[in-house]
């Protein structure tokens, strides 16, 4: 089970970074049909696996950073997730009270982030590129998987061999 709630949350925050990677990468243009679990070949199944396991250390990172730059700001964690959250979502911004000085800390680290986002992005297209994929299909992929539950099935079976044999 734990196998299970780790490929998941793997795949929701690849999501997450890769899109923005993707949308910066790719501009407007429109987003192809979603693959299905009949569109994905083995070798393409395998080179994502493997794409995951190398993009998580590289999240792992973005994360830890981005947790001692806020904390460094005195800002607690929890405090800035709110933040972000009631800065990017107008509704979510009525229900969080934003002091002056917050917003402030939070404009003044916002940089910062973006760089440390940037590069670990810059680094996970790269995985992704040297496992034998494009960014394209990568996200396709990782979208399709959403959208199919054949296809998701697939990728968490697949994640859990993969983390089995290296057990």
């Amino acid at each position: 089970m734990k196998i299970l709630k780790t490929a998941s949350l793997l795949l929701i925050g690849a999501t997450f970074v890769i899109s923005s990677a993707f949308a910066q990468g790719m501009g407007q243009q429109q987003m192809p049909d979603l693959p299905t679990s009949d569109d994905v070949t083995a070798e393409e199944l395998d080179n994502f696996i493997a794409t995951i396991s190398d993009i998580e250390p590289i999240q792992v990172q973005l994360q830890s950073d981005v947790q001692q730059l806020v904390q460094k700001n005195d800002i607690s964690i929890e405090r800035f997730q709110q933040l972000m959250m009631a800065m990017q979502n107008p509704q979510a911004a009525q229900q969080v009270e934003m002091t002056d000085e917050e917003r402030q800390q939070i404009q003044s680290i916002q940089p910062e982030i973006s760089d440390l986002q940037m590069k670990a992005q810059e680094q996970m297209v790269e995985k992704i590129e040297n496992n034998g994929m494009n960014i394209q299909r990568y996200q396709a992929i990782m979208m399709g998987a959403q959208q199919d539950q054949e296809l998701m099935t697939r990728l968490q079976t697949a994640l859990q061999d993969s983390t089995d044999t290296e057990g």
